[in-house]
């Protein structure tokens, strides 16, 4: 069934990429409302959806297309917590252009979510894919869909000094919880303080990214306190990440999915194949 939250839930804190304090707010939504952003200023909203992407680096960002400057960026971990409570429909009001990372995870998003959930009376969407698509990039970068009665995954990415990484296995909300959700956004150290030096006006990006926010790579390890949350965090965050770009379809998807080295704008290119055409689920 169809699901939303009970009472209203409050996030704030900084964006990844922007830097900036935000504050959002989630509101119960009626049946088939689906999940729909609000800019609090100008009541714009924006719904969910594949169609909105918009294309920035290193998140998923979606737009209105009739008001372009008003667009919503790194919404992809809150997704994945709905998808780890099976909530299909929500009202989210934001005062800036970007959701919270928090402790780049979804772990606190699901802490909040899983005890405020209220069951809807009405069946809820299934994808169910009957045919192969893929997109790719290159030998070493792409992206496959093909039938499964549920939704299975098998990613995999090779990270310097730390060899190939890899995750498979079928996933369900339950299991997103178990072992996905409170994987955090990670980076080289380097990498995260070259992109602060040489910030881009029009596209910013990790100038909130720190030890509280994400996981901090130097050579084969871990540089936070208490090091990784599990083995192998880096890739259990890429699924994360699937999974919350997997919510932009509007609706649950049935299909194995295999992967290497995918990013957003990759997973955003399946839902785009799988999608576009009416009859080609």
């Amino acid at each position: 069934m169809q699901r939303t939250i009970k009472t209203p839930v409050s996030f704030s804190g900084a964006g990844l990429h922007l830097g900036k304090k935000q504050f959002i707010q989630l509101y119960p939504a009626e049946v088939n409302t689906g999940i729909v952003f609000k800019h609090r200023k100008s009541q714009t909203l924006i719904p969910a959806l594949w169609q909105n992407v918009k294309t920035l680096p290193l998140c998923t960002c979606i737009v209105n297309p009739n008001a372009p400057e008003l667009y919503i960026r790194t919404i992809e971990h809150l997704l994945a917590a709905c998808y780890a409570n099976k909530i299909t429909n929500l009202l989210i009001e934001i005062d800036g252009l970007e959701v919270p990372i928090l402790d780049g995870s979804g772990l606190l998003f699901d802490q909040k979510l899983k005890d405020n959930i209220y069951i809807q009376n009405s069946p809820r969407k299934h994808i169910k894919i009957t045919k192969t698509h893929e997109y790719k990039e290159s030998e070493q970068r792409w992206i496959k869909i093909e039938p499964a009665n549920t939704l299975f995954i098998d990613i995999q990415i090779e990270l310097n000094k730390f060899g190939v990484l890899r995750w498979q296995g079928e996933m369900t909300p339950e299991i997103c919880q178990q072992e996905i959700i409170q994987a955090r956004t990670f980076g080289r150290l380097r990498n995260g303080l070259l992109a602060k030096l040489t910030y881009f006006k029009k596209d910013p990006i990790c100038l909130g990214a720190n030890f509280n926010s994400s996981l901090i790579l130097v050579g084969n390890k871990a540089i936070n306190k208490g090091g990784m949350r599990m083995p192998n965090e880096p890739i259990r965050h890429r699924v994360l990440d699937l999974l919350g770009d997997l919510m932009l379809a509007g609706g649950d998807i049935r299909g194995k999915i295999t992967a290497s080295s995918t990013a957003h704008r990759l997973n955003h290119q399946l839902l785009k194949k799988i999608l576009s055409a009416t009859n080609e689920h």
